[in-house]
């Protein structure tokens, strides 16, 4: 058998992701979130998950782009995540940078290059300026939503 695969319980695994801690491995076949996604810790190999959690984890990894190496289904899978959820993901991201995105943020001239390279250092992916000026957008209307007497 293929060493990126594993049989566990009788089912057929693929390693899907590796983490610096964590290694992923996923039944395509199986529907249920309870069973689909088996976690083992890299160093010692053990264990660590074979039921929601685990699927939870993997998908949170994902989405936060917190992994090493990922394989070519789930490539797909972020890609379709990005564009799903992109705009979002960077109002957070910029959120929780805020004082050091914030003189950025306020200058168009300045935002796409330097906000994009932040974007795929940490997050793996870039958005358009259009996105951008939406996330300035919603960035800015969060700010407004002080009391104002």
């Amino acid at each position: 058998m293929d060493r990126n695969m594993l049989i566990h319980q009788g089912n057929t695994f693929e390693k899907v992701m590796e983490t610096i801690d964590f290694t992923y491995y996923m039944d395509f076949s199986e529907g249920d979130d309870n069973g689909s996604v088996i976690l083992f810790d890299r160093e010692t190999r053990k264990l660590v998950s074979d039921n929601y959690m685990a699927n939870r984890d993997l998908y949170e990894n994902l989405l936060y782009y917190n992994y090493e190496w990922i394989c070519k289904r789930l490539r797909y899978a972020r890609k379709c995540m990005v564009e799903e959820h992109g705009i979002d993901l960077a109002k957070e991201y910029f959120l929780k940078h805020e004082k050091e995105f914030q003189r950025i943020l306020c200058r168009s001239e300045n935002i796409t290059d330097k906000c994009n390279m932040a974007l795929q250092k940490d997050l793996g992916f870039t958005l358009s300026r259009n996105d951008l000026q939406e996330v300035r957008k919603l960035l800015n209307s969060n700010q407004n939503k002080g009391l104002s007497m």
